[in-house]
């Protein structure tokens, strides 16, 4: 067994204890720590003597000492995501309605356990759901075990609309308990199809078969074959190799229903894609300690394209006739291309027998709505929208686009940032002819919610309209669809947090179901949680008319969650390397003292275009999901910074295409400066010690940082980051621009050719500038980032002379980041780079499931 894991060239190496190793890569359960335990470190410094080098000058101080103990290990993983989330009650409320009516139960939490409480909306009242003492006892009689009142253990709950009957699932048996005679029975599971898609109407399910299409008519059982042509490699209803996790299919035997298929609302038609990966070459990726428990290595080969093949993979889009039995091809004008993973359809008519499709041009300069004619599979462009750097359908890449088909496809809600901001507009979806603007200004409508058809009116949440906010903070408005008016319907200044729709992708992927409804625009009613990064949540029903409050529901309590010695962070404005323009910065203070000290400082980033990740309520401050770590790196002593700089999405088209193409360098020219300043208010702040960590593009911006800003960064953690775009599969054109080749194309004209015009793209070719300590992270089973882009920056680091530290995850995935031992081996590394101290010996750092997680 290896000791340590190094490089022949590393000046250092990470040592794995025995306790140390282990490690879990599959989510754990929720360590819980004793407060008690915690608080007799909280201010707690060591007395010894030790040096600390100024890496920068060279020059060594004698200073005091810093400490780092297990029992601030142990307090810092106590504040870790993951851990930390079940510190916090009542933090949100999810609405179960009942059948038509105008109540709905949801779940709290009490003081001795969970509640089920019943609304009636009409006037806020609230009710007990059912007798819990009374269900415990039959529950415990059902399941021949001892059930309490506060502990009923259940979950995927359904309550039918006259409170009589429950049926959930308990100590991992299905039950059906009878509220009024207060009566529990165990029940035959009903299993549920994971590889079938669900029809429409419910009356047919569609599944693959031999990388064919099969549908099942439910009532009889019958199957008809739709296709026959499909084969290896060119199949339908599979997602491709490209969607990123096909080796944890195999691994793990995933049941997935047909990907890229869709039925009619009538079930009449179906739309589906056929994907032809036949030509594209081959990625290795060796699990070299395969989870099978075989000794010898395992080879997955996976087809992934790379940016500039001649041959990539090709999809094609066709529709069924279920009636007739007939199938047509869909066909786009040259240049504009559909996706052949997600779903395409935005909206049908059925009346019309049409289907209205998305499709863009390479490069995403242009997006375009078509009608389709389903008979014979004609399409027309009905909106074309064109960009200089990329079109979008919403303000976030992975959200819902902000379109929508109405009235039988009378009319469409298209949503253009052609202004320079993001807006909504209505068109007639038979002409294409703009009918009006729904909303203007200065300000970013960000995700559609709910339509009010009958009172042709449209919920959205937006930010930036009112003057002297946070122009990330949502707050729901309700429009015209005719135009006029935009009611604001949130007052409280803070973030409300209506979550957006996932695209239907990732909706299949994480077997996502319809999230709840929490805007019922027939009953007049909505409901509203909202927060500040240092303000629990308050969750209210509130009027759609004028926003106004029926009653409060739940006061979140994070008592306990201070008690652990979390602290709030502080949200705050700064001005960007420009100058001029304000960026948005979360600073999580040192939660241990350094007396007599000054505190290294960490940037948490991320740094893609697509997303932002500066928490802005007090979930993502507590429990967001990426970055990971701040709260926990402070109670070690460090001070944590998370910006959103330029490059990123959520406000206007200039700061959110300026860099365009090289978006990374000026959000990385903004950090530097959001630190600096941050430095001036915060003195405790030292500048001459600053760390850096990230994974996926933040891994990507961690690297780039250290070797661009060789003098600001001393310590980086870069985990399974991209270094060289053009060594990858193709997707990044709409952030990086197309790529050009030395004839002007962009397909490649020799194996080691490089687009011309992403030079500045290629981390790997600033390895000569490092000059602090970074150590490299990869998962040898990441589909999202190949192992080989690490491999890349390791030679390029090698051929430069540069040391570096590496750490290797043997069939470790790209969530990797949010396990235990990675987060230990982080920690570890800027305690011991950073601070010049002393990880302690065998400690082992455990991490739960985070409340949300994203695709970053």
């Amino acid at each position: 067994m290896l000791d340590h894991i190094t490089t022949p060239t590393a000046r250092h190496s990470v040592t794995r204890t025995k306790e140390s190793l282990l490690i879990k890569l599959r989510p754990q359960k929720i360590l819980a720590l004793s407060v008690l335990f915690l608080l007799p470190f909280l201010a707690g410094c060591g007395d010894t003597q030790n040096s600390f080098v100024d890496n920068k000058s060279g020059e060594t101080d004698k200073i005091t000492a810093f400490e780092v103990t297990a029992e601030d290990y142990a307090a810092a993983t106590a504040l870790l995501e993951g851990n930390a989330v079940n510190l916090v009650k009542n933090l949100s409320v999810v609405p179960h309605w009942l059948g038509d009516s105008s109540r709905f139960w949801y779940k709290r939490d009490g003081i001795l356990g969970t509640e089920y409480v019943v609304v009636d909306s009409t006037n806020g009242e609230k009710i007990p759901a059912f007798d819990q003492v009374a269900l415990a006892d039959a529950l415990s009689k059902a399941l021949d075990q001892e059930i309490t009142a506060n502990a009923l253990g259940l979950s995927g709950e359904t309550i039918n609309a006259s409170l009589s009957e429950l049926t959930a699932v308990a100590d991992t048996k299905e039950i059906n308990c009878n509220l009024v005679s207060m009566s529990c029975r165990v029940v035959d599971p009903t299993p549920t199809p994971q590889d079938v898609l669900a029809s429409s109407t419910d009356a047919y399910l569609l599944k693959a078969e031999q990388h064919n299409l099969v549908l099942v008519e439910k009532a009889t059982g019958s199957e008809r074959q739709l296709t026959v042509d499909g084969e290896p490699y060119m199949s339908w209803g599979k997602l491709p190799d490209s969607g990123l996790i096909v080796i944890q299919i195999k691994k793990h035997g995933l049941k997935m229903p047909p990907v890229g298929a869709q039925f009619s609302p009538d079930d009449r038609y179906l739309v589906a894609s056929l994907n032809d990966e036949r030509k594209v070459e081959t990625v290795p990726f060796v699990e070299w300690v395969p989870t099978d428990g075989s000794l010898r290595p395992i080879v997955h080969e996976v087809r992934h394209p790379y940016t500039g093949d001649q041959e990539t993979s090709e999809s094609s889009l066709w529709v069924f006739d279920l009636e007739s039995g007939g199938r047509k091809e869909i066909k786009f004008p040259d240049g504009y291309f559909f996706d052949g993973i997600d779903s395409n359809v935005i909206g049908w008519s059925v009346d019309r027998g049409q289907a209205f499709v998305i499709a863009r041009t390479f490069g995403s300069q242009k997006a375009a709505l078509f009608l389709t004619d389903l008979d014979s599979g004609q399409t027309s462009m009905l909106i074309e929208e064109t960009s200089d750097t990329r079109a979008q359908t919403n303000s976030v890449e992975y959200n819902r686009g902000n379109f929508r088909i109405i009235n039988d496809g009378n009319e469409v809600v298209w949503y253009s940032d052609r202004t320079g901001w993001g807006h909504l507009y209505l068109y007639d979806a038979q002409t294409g002819v703009l009918k009006n603007s729904i909303t203007t200004g200065d300000w970013l409508v960000q995700d559609i919610h709910a339509l009010d058809l009958d009172r042709r009116e449209i919920y959205f949440t937006g930010g930036g309209r009112e003057s002297g906010r946070d122009p990330y903070y949502r707050h729901l408005y309700r429009a015209s669809l005719d135009g006029g008016e935009v009611t604001l319907l949130t007052a409280p200044n803070a973030d409300h947090e209506f979550a957006p729709d996932p695209t239907e992708l990732f909706r299949l992927l994480m077997r996502a179901s319809d999230p709840a409804a929490v805007i019922r625009p027939d009953l007049g009613v909505f409901i509203d949680t909202w927060s500040t990064v240092d303000s629990a949540p308050i969750t209210a029903l509130r009027s759609t008319r004028d926003g106004s409050l029926i009653t409060t529901l739940e006061t979140a309590d994070a008592s306990a969650l201070f008690s652990a010695g979390w602290q709030a962070p502080v949200r705050q404005t700064v001005k960007a390397a420009d100058g001029e323009t304000d960026i948005y910065t979360v600073y999580f203070p040192p939660a241990k003292q350094m007396p007599g000290q000054k505190h290294p400082v960490i940037d948490a980033v991320y740094g893609g275009p697509q997303v932002i990740v500066a928490p802005r309520n007090f979930k993502d401050a507590a429990f967001g999901p990426n970055p990971t770590g701040q709260q926990a790196l402070t109670r070690l002593g460090f001070a944590v910074v998370t910006t959103d700089g330029r490059g990123t999405p959520l406000r206007d088209n200039a700061f959110r295409d300026a860099g365009y193409t090289e978006f990374t360098q000026v959000a990385i020219d903004d950090h530097v400066e959001a630190i600096k300043q941050l430095a001036v208010k915060y003195p405790q702040i030292d500048t001459e010690r600053v760390g850096i960590y990230g994974w996926s593009w933040g891994g990507t911006f961690t690297a780039q940082a250290m070797l661009s800003r060789p003098e600001f960064y001393d310590v980086g953690m870069t985990g399974a980051g991209v270094y060289d775009y053009a060594a990858l599969y193709p997707g990044f054109e709409s952030f990086t621009g197309i790529p050009e080749y030395s004839d002007g194309s962009s397909i490649r004209t020799e194996p080691s050719e490089k687009p011309v015009n992403w030079d500045k793209l290629d981390i790997t070719a600033m390895a000569p500038n490092l000059q602090g300590k970074m150590l490299i992270i990869y998962g040898d089973m990441d589909e999202n980032v190949p192992q080989s882009q690490a491999f890349r920056l390791i030679d390029a680091l090698v051929r430069a002379n540069k040391p570096y530290d590496l750490l290797y995850l043997p069939n470790a995935t790209h969530g990797v980041f949010r396990e235990g031992y990675t987060l230990q081996r982080t920690f570890d590394y800027f305690v011991e780079h950073l601070m010049d101290a002393e990880p302690p010996a065998g400690v082992t750092v455990e991490h739960g499931s985070s409340v949300q997680l994203s695709p970053n």
